[in-house]
């Protein structure tokens, strides 16, 4: 992973921001045909009933007209043993689905066949806050198949600031 620009932020806030620990998640929408995605850190369950996630997407992200036309999305849980395809889907967007096998999921809704996990999220609300895009969805469909712990940003070393 590339280091990030943090020029113009205090020093540290940008080391205490990036000692946050979150889960390291593929966010897929569109079609199993045209597949749209990207990996995601910045997600939270913000309700219980109704079970509510919301993602939050840099505001240029080119996964975004896509999940906004198809206004549902699916976030694909990975193991950590997955840093082999952590790899993959982070390659540049015309190569990230490459030898990633895909499955159809809930809400006709592509998912990575691999995935520990997934969460399928029909959207409830959206908004811009500042330079990143809220995205808040209702679940209404899950898969586990519960092996082992969840990926996240610490194993990988690597922790999403959103200043690019």
């Amino acid at each position: 992973m590339k280091p990030q620009d943090t020029s113009g932020l205090d020093p540290a806030v940008a080391q205490a921001l990036a000692a946050l620990p979150y889960g390291l998640y593929f966010l897929t929408t569109g079609e199993l045909d045209r597949p749209s995605g990207m990996l995601i850190s910045w997600v939270s369950q913000v309700s219980g009933r109704p079970p509510l996630l919301m993602a939050a997407l840099r505001h240029n992200r080119g996964c975004l007209p896509a999940l906004q036309e198809r206004q549902a999305f699916a976030l694909n849980l990975l193991s950590r043993d997955d840093k082999e395809l952590v790899k993959r889907l982070g390659r540049p967007a015309e190569e990230r689905f490459q030898g990633v096998e895909l499955s159809l999921g809930p809400l006709g809704l592509p998912v990575l066949a691999a995935a520990a996990g997934v969460l399928v999220c029909e959207v409830d609300q959206v908004w811009q806050p500042g330079d990143h895009v809220l995205v808040v969805g209702e679940v209404s469909a899950a898969r586990w198949r519960g092996e082992g712990p969840l990926l996240t940003t610490v194993e990988t070393g690597h922790s999403y600031l959103g200043l690019k």
